[in-house]
């Protein structure tokens, strides 16, 4: 009779004992099912904010290029001729689509529903290239329209020596001895190498070079002559009815020895379109008229273009 209880009390203890090991397994398992589904879930949200941010650039580039389906808003008419000036002109912008609102530049890109809106005349005071757009209700982004301003005074007035306005700061280094560049400090480079609508395509790689050093106060952190990729992000060829070629690009980085300097910046340009009617893309004018194109999109070789930095970066002190 002992034997038979002894027996018995063994075999209940080792059934709780296994019951205790198949649930902690079992607790185990469900944790590690738990920490992949939240990985993945991590992970696809992650690629989602990508592909979303992807598409809304690319929707707000549609968004200001002609599409080439619809009448378009009127071209942009400036009130001075282009030409060379001795004293500063006032030049006004008119449209004559109703409802139109204009966007200008100065920096020799093509303007955007980002770039300042015409609200009055303005002021050419030195050598300008001048580019505006319209956009109207119900029709498409109008052609670019371009005027060059060169201004070349009749005389110097007479100049004493030059004060500097640049400020000039030096914030205290890192305990490792770096310094910090705060984002959005402003990156000058140009262009090493010629784009080319005709040619180029979406992804293409665009080599800049950095035209200034980077500096906090008087340390240099960044050396002129560094090297900078960018790359293409749209393409359009020059087609018939006049269509101009468009390219646009965006800077990715600044290579500093291997180290890339994550940089922000976007632009596109336009070649001239030779519509013969501003407020339609392809009318019906006759065959050789509908056949002609616009000039290609050109980005020269030594063409400026200022980016930022996409973030703070702390940077040791170069030689």
């Amino acid at each position: 009779m002992r034997t038979f209880l002894a027996l018995l009390t063994l075999l209940l203890v080792s059934s709780f004992a296994i019951g205790q090991d198949n649930s902690a397994a079992q607790a185990m398992q469900a944790s590690q099912q738990a920490a992949q589904l939240a990985t993945q879930q991590a992970m696809d949200a992650n690629q989602q904010a990508t592909q979303a941010a992807q598409q809304s650039m690319q929707n707000n580039l549609n968004s200001e290029t002609p599409s080439g389906c619809c009448a378009l808003a009127a071209l942009p008419k400036f009130s001075m001729k282009p030409g060379t000036y001795s004293t500063p002109t006032t030049v006004r912008i008119t449209d004559s689509t109703r409802g139109a609102i204009i966007y200008y530049s100065i920096d020799g890109w093509t303007p955007t529903t980002s770039s300042q809106r015409y609200l009055g005349p303005i002021t050419i005071s030195s050598t300008t290239t001048l580019h505006a757009i319209a956009i109207a209700p119900r029709a498409d982004r109008s052609f670019v329209a371009t005027a060059q301003y060169i201004f070349k005074p009749a005389s110097l007035p007479a100049t004493s020596p030059a004060q500097s306005t640049a400020i000039s700061y030096l914030t205290p280094p890192l305990p490792d001895g770096k310094f910090v560049l705060p984002q959005g400090t402003p990156v000058p480079l140009v262009f090493t190498s010629p784009v080319n609508s005709k040619t180029a395509a979406v992804g293409d790689p665009i080599p800049l070079t950095l035209v200034d050093d980077l500096t906090n106060g008087n340390v240099v952190l960044v050396k002129k002559g560094t090297a900078a990729t960018g790359v293409v992000i749209q393409v359009d060829k020059s087609g018939a009815g006049g269509a101009p070629g468009v390219l646009a690009f965006q800077v990715n980085a600044l290579n500093l020895n291997g180290t890339l300097i994550k940089l922000a910046g976007t632009a596109s340009t336009e070649g001239d379109a030779k519509p013969p009617n501003a407020a339609v893309l392809i009318p019906v004018v006759g065959p050789l008229t509908i056949l002609k194109h616009g000039t290609d999109a050109v980005i020269s070789a030594g063409t400026p273009f200022t980016a930022s930095l996409a973030a703070d970066t702390s940077l040791e002190p170069v030689e």
